[in-house]
């Protein structure tokens, strides 16, 4: 297994057996849609938890893209509003895809824009406008697990 790279400004959740990095600009709602993710994969009956917030960073291993939380911010995510919250959290998971939060997505993005490469895998990629609401978006992206 390679070392971890250098920390991403992301999110990472572990949904049933892969995980879904979400990256987005500061402020874009990357927590929001992380703990709206785990509430409706847990409303699902899927096994879901924060792998990291904020800070994460993608390795490969096995030949697959590996995210891990930092070790200091562990098991803790931001509300807006409302502050630190604390909560179970796994140590790594294997990405299964990748969720962009963008300002405006094209409506029929071309195909490249369809996969990211991280670590030289690549992977289904998902955007979600930073305007939808959290539970809308964890709701696609849970379609999106199911269709990838």
């Amino acid at each position: 297994m390679s070392e971890p790279g250098p920390y991403l400004h992301a999110t990472a959740v572990l949904v049933a057996e892969g995980a879904v990095l979400i990256r987005g600009a500061s402020g874009a709602g990357k927590s929001q849609l992380a703990l709206a993710l785990i509430a409706e994969a847990r409303r699902c009956g899927l096994f879901t938890r924060l792998i990291g917030d904020d800070r994460v960073a993608v390795s490969l291993a096995g030949g697959r893209a590996l995210v891990r939380g930092h070790p200091v911010l562990a098991g803790r995510i931001e509300e807006r509003a409302t502050g630190i919250l604390m909560g179970a959290s796994e140590v790594a998971g294997v990405l299964r895809c990748v969720v962009d939060l963008n300002a405006a997505p094209p409506r029929l993005p071309e195909n490249e824009a369809q996969l990211a490469i991280l670590e030289g895998v690549s992977l289904p990629n998902l955007t979600i406008w930073t305007g939808c609401a959290p539970q809308e978006g964890a709701r696609r992206i849970l379609a999106f697990l199911n269709w990838v």
